[in-house]
């Protein structure tokens, strides 16, 4: 997906940083697949049934993207002549969309009006604020942490996964790559505001001026 942001943005450390992490995963990955020498669990010819059986939203994924009925799909087809069937992106791409739906479904999106009521029931609730500098100028949630490098290495090494993250920028873009990245981590109550910060200000705190210059 091609967002465009009106102003370059300094937190392209976080992309970076994703993109590295994701690398390390994958080598360490392969390299304990050749370790096992054992094929990894999901294959091109793997029947959809066995896929469904490990990632259960394999039937909503597959009639919400592609319009495809479960009744009209036989579980015993592969996933690779599910693909040349309906002539859709090759099967392990294919997979690698199931993976991330099934990652994105944990992300909870919240109005800001629901964030507002978490905020005020949940008390461990960590609220993280992804945007610049210059954009923190105008205001930020109140009890909001700046999620720079630093605060990253934290949060991964040492808390804990149950805690529920709550995270926001703008318009609801970077956080919600943000907030895939925790879930992906491990972490179990993964929060975004629908809208961003700009909803705030419309249905929560009318005194906190909105901006504009990123529409990201």
């Amino acid at each position: 997906m091609n967002i465009l942001c009106l102003k370059e943005t300094n937190t392209s450390w976080i992309t970076s940083t994703i993109r590295d992490r994701l690398s390390t995963i994958k080598e360490k990955l392969s390299a304990w697949l050749k370790l096992r020498a054992k094929p990894p669990l999901v294959t091109e010819d793997s029947t959809l049934s066995e896929i469904a059986s490990h990632h259960p939203r394999l039937w909503v994924f597959l009639e919400k993207k592609y319009q495809l009925k479960p009744q009209h799909l036989d579980p015993h087809w592969s996933l690779k002549f599910l693909s040349k069937k309906f002539d859709l992106p090759p099967a392990q791409i294919l997979f690698m969309e199931i993976q991330i739906d099934g990652k994105q479904s944990q992300v909870i999106e919240l109005t800001a009006t629901e964030a507002k009521q978490l905020l005020e029931k949940e008390k461990e609730l960590a609220i993280l604020d992804v945007r610049e500098g210059w954009e923190r100028n105008f205001g930020s949630i109140p009890g909001s942490l700046v999620l720079e490098r630093t605060l990253l290495d934290t949060i991964l090494g040492s808390w804990s996964k149950d805690r529920p993250l709550l995270l926001y920028c703008h318009f609801g873009v970077r956080s919600s790559d943000a907030a895939n990245y925790f879930s992906e981590e491990g972490f179990e109550k993964v929060f975004i505001i629908k809208g961003g910060i700009d909803a705030w200000s419309q249905q929560v705190d009318p005194l906190l001026p909105r901006y504009t210059g990123s529409y990201c």
